[in-house]
């Protein structure tokens, strides 16, 4: 963690020595669907005899932050941080002697990582990179791989729309992958 808020430090107080357009400020939301057996990963079966996991679902948010150095024509790298919802989860369950009781959660995690693109022309691009997923509830800290096909539409030199497609993979319990889409805004310093 400490490595990347260094990196991130670094990042943007250097900003003042690079040239227009070398740097470049991403935020960007993305919606979709995680793929998780959400009864394995929460370790809770399906209801059954009153009680189990009642509801879920497996909608899937991410909000997120880049700043990426671009180093060639071709070639940018730099940190990433934001947060993602990955799924909801409902079970009922019966106290003894007592009515059914329901407990719920939205699963949350927080991240921060290393990014790396690849511009492919006509402003399409691909990444991919590493990052550390930490869950809001507690139950631990992870890694995870994303991956990202875009198109960014230019405003004008500095302003542009990114249009992106990404997969995301945290290695947590049942392996939850988030696919979706999103929109954002990028400015070049």
């Amino acid at each position: 963690m400490k490595a990347v808020l260094l990196l991130l430090f670094i990042g943007l107080s250097s900003t003042v020595y690079a040239q227009p357009g070398q740097w470049q400020v991403t935020l960007n939301n993305n919606w979709g669907y995680t793929v998780v057996d959400v009864p394995a990963a929460v370790e809770i079966p399906e209801i059954s005899g009153g009680e189990g996991l009642s509801n879920w679902n497996q909608f899937n948010y991410r909000g997120m932050a880049q700043f990426l150095f671009r180093s060639s024509e071709t070639l940018s790298f730099g940190p990433e941080i934001g947060v993602s919802r990955l799924y909801f989860w409902e079970e009922r369950y019966i106290p003894n002697g007592l009515s059914p009781r329901y407990r719920w959660e939205t699963v949350w995690t927080w991240f921060a990582g290393g990014l790396v693109r690849l511009d492919l022309g006509a402003d399409n691009y691909v990444m991919t990179g590493a990052s550390i997923h930490t869950f809001f509830n507690g139950t631990g800290t992870t890694v995870g791989i994303p991956l990202g096909a875009g198109h960014t539409i230019a405003v004008n030199d500095r302003f542009s729309i990114p249009l992106e497609f990404r997969v995301d993979i945290v290695f947590g319990d049942a392996v939850p992958i988030g696919i979706g889409g999103g929109a954002g805004v990028q400015f070049k310093l």
